[in-house]
């Protein structure tokens, strides 16, 4: 423990900071993931553009008759009768846990991204997401089983083995396997966004932890 209060505040500061950048970085690369598919916008059905945080108050004018509902509470309802009515299909439960993800609800998402790992547990982008959604449900263990379970499918997953150094840093509080974590992604990509960052970090904490 420190023994400054002002070292307090500043461990706050910099876990807040991080607690913001892990999800900002996996809505990033969740954003890019989509976009390099064509398919994956969280929260798309005919009539909504864009991710389910563009749509929060937009509403498009003169609808047709039928057009599918761009309320939050339609959009929610029309993917539930589509899972429900397809139990075999992928995309429902998917584009479910991505708009719920979307929404800052994680409970929900998580729920919906296990809906989906059972019809294809070997889809890494869908088990990172639960991954993450763990993460802020303030279950750093779940998390770091889900991650550890998408490395063993793609053993080179960058924003994984990103995830992987915060949720060792701020979920665990393990320095030895956040740097074991990092050394991995550094010298698979130096250069990846915020790599230098969590360095900072990491060094930041062992010299707060020393007494």
């Amino acid at each position: 423990m420190r023994k400054e209060t002002i070292m307090v505040a500043v461990q706050f500061f910099v876990l807040g900071f991080w607690a913001g950048y892990v999800y900002d970085a996996q809505q990033n690369w969740k954003a890019q993931q989509r976009a390099a598919s064509g398919a994956r916008t969280a929260g798309q059905v005919p009539g909504v553009a864009g991710t389910a945080d563009a749509t929060a108050g937009a509403m498009l004018p003169a609808l047709p008759e039928g057009h599918p509902p761009t309320d939050a509470a339609g959009i929610i309802k029309t993917l539930q009768a589509q899972a429900a009515k397809n139990p075999q299909d992928l995309e429902p439960r998917l584009k479910l846990a991505n708009y719920y993800y979307d929404q800052h609800q994680f409970q929900p998402a998580a729920e919906w991204y296990q809906k989906a790992l059972e019809l294809d547990p070997k889809n890494v982008d869908a088990r990172t997401d639960l991954a993450t959604a763990y993460f802020y449900l303030g279950r750093p263990q779940d998390a770091l089983r889900e991650y550890r379970k998408t490395l063993q499918i793609d053993p080179k997953h960058e924003p994984t083995m990103f995830n992987l150094i915060v949720v060792h840093l701020e979920g665990t509080h393990d320095l030895a396997a956040a740097q074991q974590a990092w050394d991995r992604l550094h010298k698979q990509n130096p250069n990846y966004p915020g790599l230098d960052h969590l360095k900072q970090s990491l060094d930041a904490a062992r010299t707060s932890a020393k007494p």
